[in-house]
């Protein structure tokens, strides 16, 4: 996770959400069983390897340009 978001730093906005810890993801994106990742405010990410989170980062960029 570290590399990646040294690789992509200043290019996606990133924000993980950890069940049992935060809670104001709910509102947003509803109640998961599992920690998630939200990639600029529009994209959640429920499966954490690092070729999965490689990928909607790739699509996010591909979106924003």
């Amino acid at each position: 996770m570290k590399s990646l978001e040294e690789q992509y730093k200043g290019k996606v906005e990133v924000k993980i959400y950890k069940t049992g810890e935060d809670f104001e993801y709910i509102k947003k994106y509803g109640a998961t069983t599992k920690s998630m990742l939200i990639i600029n405010e529009s994209k959640a990410i429920t499966k954490l390897s690092k070729e999965t989170i490689r990928k909607a980062f790739e699509e996010a960029l591909k979106i924003d340009n």
